[in-house]
C-alpha cells in the first residue's frame, strides 16, 4: 500500500457448511434410490419431485452461499452443482407423463454433466484439502454417471444397481456430515476426515500464519 491507501479485511467466523452439503446429498440420494429400487411407487413420481424441491434443494443452496463466504470449494461449487441437479431432476419428475421411463433421456444427459462437474470440487479438495469431502463428491459423481447410463438404456438391472449405489452414497454422505460436524463443534476430529497437511494446519495453525496470504485471495486482490 502507498501513502494512506489502505484496505480493511474483516474476518467473520462461520460454521462449516460442509455437513449441510452432505445432509442434502443424503436426503436426495435416499429419495431417488427409493424411486429406483421400487420402494416409492411409480404413481408417486410427481410427489418425489416435489420432495426434492422442498427439502434437499434449500439445504444445498444455504450450504452453497456459506461455502462461497467461507471459501470452501466442496461446499460452494459442490452444493451449487447438486442443487441445480436436484432441481432439474425434480422438474423432470413433476412433468413426467404416466408410463414414461424414469429417468428420461434429458435427465440422463444432465446426470452425465453433473457427474463431470462434481469432479471439479472433488479434485480441488483432494489436493491439499480433506479427502473425505473429495471422496464423497467423487462417489456421488459415479452415481450420476450410472443414472445417465440408466436413462439412456432403460435397463431394469442397471436401474436397481444405481439405486443400490445411491444408498451407498447416502451412507457415505451421512458419515461425512457426522464427522465434519463433530470436528467443527469440538475443534478436533473424533472421526477420521482424512485431511491433508495444509487442511490440518488450518485447524491448528496460529491465525497470523493462516492469513499471511490473504491479500492475494479472490475478493481482496484487484482481479478475481
Amino acid at each position: 500500500m502507498r501513502g494512506d491507501d489502505r484496505a480493511r479485511v474483516v474476518l467473520t467466523p462461520i460454521a462449516t457448511p460442509l455437513p449441510l452439503t452432505f445432509v442434502g446429498l443424503l436426503l436426495a440420494s435416499t429419495v431417488l434410490s427409493g424411486l429406483e429400487l421400487g420402494w416409492i411407487p411409480k404413481s408417486q413420481v410427481h410427489e418425489t419431485g416435489w420432495v426434492l424441491i422442498a427439502v434437499p434443494i434449500p439445504l444445498q443452496l444455504v450450504a452453497a452461499v456459506f461455502g462461497f463466504h467461507g471459501r470452501s470449494a466442496s461446499a460452494a461449487t459442490g452444493s451449487s452443482v447438486l442443487a441445480a441437479a436436484w432441481l432439474g431432476t425434480a422438474l423432470a419428475l413433476i412433468n413426467a407423463h404416466p408410463g414414461e421411463p424414469v429417468p428420461s433421456q434429458a435427465t440422463a444427459m444432465l446426470a452425465f454433466g453433473v457427474g463431470a462437474a462434481l469432479l471439479v470440487p472433488a479434485l480441488s479438495d483432494a489436493h491439499g484439502g480433506s479427502l473425505l469431502p473429495a471422496g464423497v463428491l467423487a462417489f456421488a459423481a459415479c452415481r450420476f454417471v450410472l443414472t445417465g447410463i440408466t436413462g439412456l438404456t432403460h435397463s431394469g438391472g442397471l436401474k436397481t444397481a444405481t439405486g443400490v449405489v445411491g444408498c451407498a452414497v447416502a451412507a457415505a454422505a451421512l458419515y461425512a456430515a457426522l464427522a465434519l460436524e463433530v470436528e467443527g463443534s469440538r475443534s478436533r476430529g473424533m472421526l477420521p476426515t482424512f485431511r491433508g497437511v495444509d487442511s490440518r494446519r488450518g485447524l491448528t495453525a496460529p491465525l497470523d500464519e493462516q492469513v499471511v496470504a490473504l491479500e492475494n485471495e479472490a475478493g481482496v486482490r484487484k482481479n478475481l
